[in-house]
């Protein structure tokens, strides 16, 4: 549930990337190709999706 309601709170580009990543198991080039975004956006949006994933889950560990 609190990974639920953290992966809520990124934004919508960050959501997608991580769906596309590691729900679907695409390659960055096939998350690329399906989302119709440069490769280097799907890195970098994985990158910043991730790092914001953690804050949030470490702020949500915090408040508990």
């Amino acid at each position: 549930m609190v990974v639920t309601e953290a992966l809520n709170a990124l934004s919508r580009a960050h959501r997608e990337v991580l769906t596309e990543t590691v729900m679907r198991r695409r390659t960055v080039d096939e998350a690329a190709d399906a989302l119709g975004i440069p490769v280097s956006t799907v890195k970098s949006r994985i990158y910043y999706a991730l790092r914001a994933l953690h804050i949030l889950l470490e702020e949500r560990e915090m408040a508990t």
